[in-house]
């Protein structure tokens, strides 16, 4: 049984589906680079594709907001502020499909394009659909602001926009184990960059840390006990052990591997010396885009 306390989805509770007669456009292409972003702008990335959005959107759960909006309050009344959402963990209460921004709230939704995986740009009501490589970007907005997001769409092959591979070979093997710590006193940036075990699978999700904000979080990972855990072998069959997702943390020349999805193999990895999951620690990481939402809430960690 795969643990109960924090679990990711990686397939959305709601996939956009296809209409019959819609009008159908090439999918977006590549902008150039991080400059041909507006002001006050920034990337988000998932599955190989980065979409740009204005710097006040908040995070939360799509698969919750897009699947289960009929749940609580309507958005439009409660004031809902705009979002960034990807798939994660949802209730099951059956709500109709809604392409109203009034009922979902302003959000920019990433997810893997299930339905309908050609690339291509649909439009209905309030939503506006680019799909590219497999994954889909809802753009659930203002009508003006619709059209600048979904025109920001782009492929990226190698690295994200924080240093992030958007493959790497721990989807394929759960045990992996870094090659190389990162240097202990050299440590100027960290990029947390957030994966699925999922074999052929690619990025959930980065952040990315910078001088002083490195420097406390990787001290804050150095002082963690010795010895991994807290772990729960017993909840769960070998299989599933390492849960459904990790963080990988790239530093100065080296990589940690931040488990904490599983029953087992919990805590920071360094390829040398497994320590402790402090859980005041590991939220340095699993904050903003790297955020893991389960329902309306967000996801407790093993000791919480």
């Amino acid at each position: 049984m795969r643990s109960a306390r924090i679990v990711v989805a990686l397939v959305a509770a709601l996939s956009v589906a296809a209409c019959t007669g819609l009008a159908r456009e090439p999918a977006a292409g590549p902008v150039p680079s991080a400059a041909a972003l507006p002001a006050g702008w920034r990337w988000e990335s998932y599955g190989g594709i980065e979409v740009g959005v204005p710097a006040e959107f908040g995070y939360d759960n799509g698969s919750q907001r897009l699947g289960q909006w009929c749940v609580g309050q309507r958005r439009a009344d409660a004031g809902s502020p705009p979002v960034v959402g990807r798939p994660g963990l949802a209730t099951a209460a059956g709500c109709p499909e809604s392409v109203d921004i009034d009922d979902t709230g302003p959000l920019v939704s990433l997810e893997r394009a299930l339905d309908e995986p050609a690339d291509g740009v649909t439009r209905r009501g309030d939503r506006t659909t680019v799909r590219l490589r497999g994954v889909a970007v809802v753009v659930q907005v203002g009508a003006e602001l619709r059209g600048r997001i979904a025109g920001t769409v782009r492929v990226v092959d190698g690295v994200d926009h924080h240093g992030c591979p958007v493959r790497h070979p721990i989807t394929e093997h759960p045990g992996y184990r870094p090659v190389r710590a990162p240097a202990e006193d050299a440590v100027t940036s960290v990029s947390a960059c957030r994966y699925p075990l999922v074999a052929g699978e690619s990025i959930i999700s980065s952040l990315r840390l910078d001088g002083a904000a490195a420097q406390r979080a990787w001290a804050a990972v150095r002082v963690e006990p010795v010895g991994g855990g807290p772990d729960e072998p017993q909840n769960c069959a070998p299989e599933a052990s390492y849960g459904d997702e990790v963080v990988v943390l790239l530093a100065a020349g080296g990589e940690v591997v931040l488990r904490y999805s599983g029953c087992d193999h919990r805590g920071f990895d360094d390829g040398r010396t497994v320590r402790r999951l402090g859980v005041t620690t590991a939220k340095l990481f699993l904050t903003g885009a790297n955020t893991v939402f389960a329902g309306a809430g967000v996801a407790l960690l093993p000791g919480e």
